[in-house]
């Protein structure tokens, strides 16, 4: 393909290639910054890898890369030698990264994008059914995953030879029964950190004991050799590179060096913070900070931690808020009806770092679990029909300077595939279209089921027109797609419209009689809004 290109084309692509691979090694030294506590030695080799950005960004005429790795760069020169940032540069920082990662793949790119994203590593396929595995490598290539077949034990020992890959699927029967599992073993071995292994099995579901086998040796899951969408589904996850949003710890502590100490210790470990040294101001902090979790001392002027805890449970937005009480009482009876009131665990100082940042860690984790069950639609993932459209609120009042589309779609002939193939069929169906527009879509791009078997997405900085050609892309790829591992293949239609001021109310309306009238035109095809809708 790149025999056809101009001398300069070819030049362009080789100077993309470097910019994109500069930033994807930002991106994992960025990473590595907080369990190497901002080293000074990791934190120059940071900076020298920005700089090297910018340089080739310039080359390159990258406009939007060299804007970030200079917002990267400013924040870096306020930050002395040796030490971490502060909350602040934090997230200043894990903002700009944020921003940075997005720039791979954005809506005014040229259809030739994609030539210009290195390869991602292969997945392996270690299948003892060729069939199966061909139709998994098929299905794989559809969802932007790049599947190579491992046909034998010999084939697979030396494919790892060659290169290690971004993961691994394997029958737990491969070259013959068991022999699966002693093959993930003996890779497993030879390695410091564990290969990524997704078990496959036919028939028989695997006793506990073989799956507790399967944990030992690197699984990470256990599916029947034809779910194959729950295989990719978990794959997209797995290979998921969007950095984690930080984070968010508001510290109340009347005492400024303890709350200082702890902002310190938990800045190094890559977490927001804010300190509120008067707990009587801590709604109006919350109202502006939105934390992920407080950390709270027991007892301080004008009332204790209990007290205040009570105060912070009756806000109906506060409910599910993790409260971890960080003190010096002692007394077990105490900490107890403190966390009756409304805590979620007690912590006693002084506490060891590390128990610290791993309960931090825990809570938030599962705390933001909780919440994207919350506001995520059960059967796919997405962002329920409310959350959705708060989403739209959102970005119209974060976006103002930049277009934006609402896209929505909906699955063609749906009755008929629930009438013919059974519900479980339909229910397949909505979950790898779910699928395939997360991977086939930015991560900044919210994407919700609307109802049934529609869906609505929100494409940011993007025209209607750019949103058009998005969307018939996935709508060309989506239509290859085998559902049910045999012959079931589904179209969808689509219905966009751009912001201009409208209400959310009228950017629906207008995107949905778009859809309307693919769906009388012939179905199968993506309209835009006309004037006047």
């Amino acid at each position: 393909m790149t025999d056809n290109l101009s001398p300069a084309a070819r030049l362009k692509q080789h100077f993309s290639f470097r910019v994109i691979n500069q930033v994807r090694q930002v991106i994992d030294l960025w990473r590595q910054l907080p369990a190497q506590h901002w080293s000074a030695e990791r934190m120059m080799d940071f900076t020298l890898a920005v700089e090297k950005l910018v340089r080739f960004a310039q080359r390159f005429e990258a406009a939007r890369h060299e804007k970030l790795a200079r917002q990267l760069l400013s924040t870096l020169a306020h930050i002395a030698v040796g030490h971490s940032p502060d909350s602040a540069q934090l997230e200043s920082l894990n903002q700009t990264i944020i921003a940075l990662s997005k720039t791979a793949l954005r809506h005014t790119d040229d259809k030739n994008a994609d030539t210009l994203i290195p390869e991602k590593k292969p997945v392996y396929i270690a299948l003892s059914n060729t069939d199966h595995a061909l139709t998994m490598a098929e299905q794989m290539q559809y969802f932007g995953l790049r599947p190579e077949l491992q046909r034998t034990a010999h084939d697979f020992a030396q494919a790892l030879e060659r290169r290690h890959p971004a993961a691994v699927v394997l029958d737990l029967d491969f070259a013959g029964p068991g022999q699966g599992l002693e093959l993930a073993q003996s890779l497993q071995q030879s390695r410091e950190n564990p290969l990524p292994v997704l078990f496959t099995y036919r028939e028989t579901p695997p006793t506990l004991e073989q799956r507790l086998a399967t944990l030992r040796n690197g699984g990470l899951g256990i599916y029947e050799e034809m779910d194959v969408q729950s295989v990719i589904g978990h794959l997209e996850n797995l290979l998921d590179s969007t950095p984690d949003v930080p984070f968010k710890i508001l510290i109340i502590d009347d005492s400024r060096a303890q709350a200082t100490h702890t902002a310190n210790v938990l800045n190094k470990a890559g977490m927001v913070t804010q300190v509120a040294n008067d707990p009587l101001l801590v709604l109006d902090v919350l109202s502006g900070f939105t934390p992920d979790l407080i950390l709270m001392d027991m007892y301080m002027p004008g009332c204790n931690g209990m007290e205040l805890a009570k105060v912070i449970r009756q806000q109906r937005e506060y409910i599910n808020l993790p409260i971890i009480y960080l003190s010096g009482e002692e007394d077990r009876e105490r900490q107890l009806a403190a966390m009756a009131e409304g805590g979620d665990d007690f912590l006693t100082k002084p506490v060891d770092s590390g128990h610290l940042l791993t309960t931090l860690r825990n809570r938030v984790s599962r705390a933001r679990q909780l919440q994207n069950l919350i506001a995520c639609d059960s059967l796919t993932g997405l962002l329920n029909h409310t959350h959705l459209l708060g989403a739209l609120q959102d970005a119209m009042r974060k976006n103002e300077d930049v277009p934006i589309s609402f896209v929505m779609v909906d699955i063609d002939h749906f009755k008929q595939v629930n009438d013919r193939y059974g519900h479980p069929a339909g229910d397949l169906v909505i979950r790898n279209l779910s699928l395939f527009l997360r991977q086939s879509l930015r991560k900044s791009d919210p994407i919700g089921r609307y109802g049934g078997e529609e869906f609505a997405i929100i494409l940011l900085d993007a025209t209607a027109q750019q949103a058009r050609q998005i969307m018939d892309d996935i709508r060309l790829n989506f239509a290859n797609l085998i559902h049910d591992g045999q012959s079931l293949r589904v179209t969808f239609s689509c219905g966009i419209a751009e912001w201009s001021g409208q209400s959310i109310s009228e950017l629906v309306a207008a995107s949905d009689q778009a859809l309307y009238r693919a769906k009388r035109n012939g179905r199968n095809q993506v309209q835009t809004a006309e004037q006047g809708e």
